[in-house]
């Protein structure tokens, strides 16, 4: 998964896009949901945003497109399998901590359910089917997926921009400190040669 990851700061712009919207996408799928870097892709297309590679309104666009269609998927999968949806093959693999701590949060906040675990891992896989499996309409449901889908897009997205913004000012920072030391030794070098010259002068005129 983190070669899909790297591969988006060596393909063009629009593949780059479509890759990034199937990897977010792909997070909403039971069983394959937990092993998918959303975190890593995220913080790499901001970071390539900050480069010019990408554009950073469009990766959250992107982003919260992908967040969104994955959540109604999950939800119209738990609403048509219902109970079954823990004891199928797909949710046996599913861990159980995940389940019980996602099927405790639809079964108090309904549709907040979806927005509380965007911002946990795996749980945010599983929430849509759950509140699909528990009865709740969609509409009742997509206006948190959004929330939370644009909250999480942009704060993801901006974190990779910020943090490649502070490497290269470390970098610069780096470069300048670098040129300095450089600098100050060559220096201190130029003093010690003129130094070290003088003494041999002034002995070679004592000897003479």
């Amino acid at each position: 998964m983190d070669a899909l990851t790297d591969l988006l700061g060596d393909v063009p712009p629009a593949p780059a896009y479509l890759l990034l919207a199937a990897i977010v996408f792909a997070e909403s799928i039971l069983l394959i949901g937990a092993f998918v870097p959303t975190l890593t892709t995220m913080l790499t297309a901001g970071a390539l945003s900050r480069a010019e590679t990408l554009d950073l309104a469009l990766v959250i666009l992107v982003a919260v497109a992908a967040v969104v269609c994955g959540d109604a998927l999950g939800h119209r999968t738990g609403r048509t399998l219902g109970a079954r949806l823990y004891t199928g093959r797909l949710g046996r693999r599913v861990p159980a901590a995940a389940w019980r701590r996602a099927r405790g949060l639809a079964e108090r906040r309904g549709g907040q359910a979806v927005f509380i675990c965007r911002f946990l891992p795996v749980a945010r896989t599983v929430a849509p089917y759950l509140v699909g499996a528990g009865g709740l309409p969609y509409r009742r449901m997509a206006p948190y997926s959004v929330l939370a889908a644009v909250l999480w897009a942009t704060a993801e997205a901006v974190a990779g921009y910020l943090a490649a913004e502070s490497l290269d000012r470390v970098i610069s920072w780096g470069s300048r400190g670098v040129l300095l030391l450089s600098s100050l030794a060559a220096l201190v070098a130029a003093v010690i040669a003129l130094r070290h010259w003088r003494r041999c002068a002034l002995r070679r005129h004592a000897v003479s």
